[in-house]
């Protein structure tokens, strides 16, 4: 009787186990390369992404897209272009519309914000990346998009 007990535990402690193994668990590292002599311009800005990370084209064609599942991390980074040593800091990433995919709306940060996607959804994720140049405290901001199954 107990070895039945026993072998019903292990069997639904390995179908948890496998089962959270099968959920995606992808650090998608985003960096924003700003020209820092016109950070305001969208056009002279760019993302760019991870080996692991693919960027797609969104229907605007103007937002910066990925793709990422439930479980995936997204880590946010920036950096000035060209030889410029002027640090970028990304210090926040703001829901606009969509599904909510983080855990809250607004995540912050001081150079650099990490989140981890809890849902998906059908429409795409719109957001906000809010940056800050060197010292100087005036926010500017890029729209993207992560597309969720």
């Amino acid at each position: 009787m107990k070895n039945k007990i026993y072998i019903k535990f292990f069997l639904v402690v390995f179908l948890g186990l496998w089962m959270v193994q099968g959920q995606a668990q992808t650090l998608h590292e985003l960096v924003l390369t700003v020209d820092i002599t016109k950070p305001n311009n969208v056009a002279n800005n760019f993302f760019s992404a991870g080996d692991n990370t693919t960027i797609l084209e969104s229907s605007s064609g103007k937002r910066f897209a990925i793709r990422a599942e439930v479980g995936d991390s997204v880590l946010w980074k920036a950096k000035a272009a060209g030889e410029s040593q002027v640090p970028v800091h990304v210090v926040g990433v703001n829901y606009i519309s969509g599904p909510r995919i983080f855990s809250s709306n607004t995540l912050t940060g001081k150079s650099s914000i990490k989140g981890t996607i809890i849902r998906g959804g059908k429409e795409n994720y719109v957001y906000k990346l809010h940056y800050t140049l060197g010292s100087d405290t005036k926010v500017y901001v890029v729209t993207a998009i992560i597309m969720t199954k």
